[in-house]
């Protein structure tokens, strides 16, 4: 079995198979879709790091208040 990794749109239900690869796909094929359901959502985390929050009350843990044991 040979695995051809390409992306594309899908346009009224038919994917566009590119060029390059229409002479090796004939016959039967096996076709696995892989959806991106959240491809142009930006995650929280993502967000984050691109937008850091800022605090002027906000002061770090020391060293020993991080280890403390209550």
């Amino acid at each position: 079995m040979s695995v051809i990794e390409f992306q594309t749109h899908v346009e009224h239900g038919t994917i566009d198979l590119p060029e390059e690869y229409r002479h090796l796909v004939t016959g039967r094929v096996r076709i696995i879709i892989l959806i991106n359901e959240d491809e142009d959502e930006e995650d929280m985390v993502e967000f984050l790091l691109d937008h850091p929050y800022h605090s002027d009350s906000f002061t770090p843990l020391k060293r020993d208040e991080i280890y403390e044991r209550r």
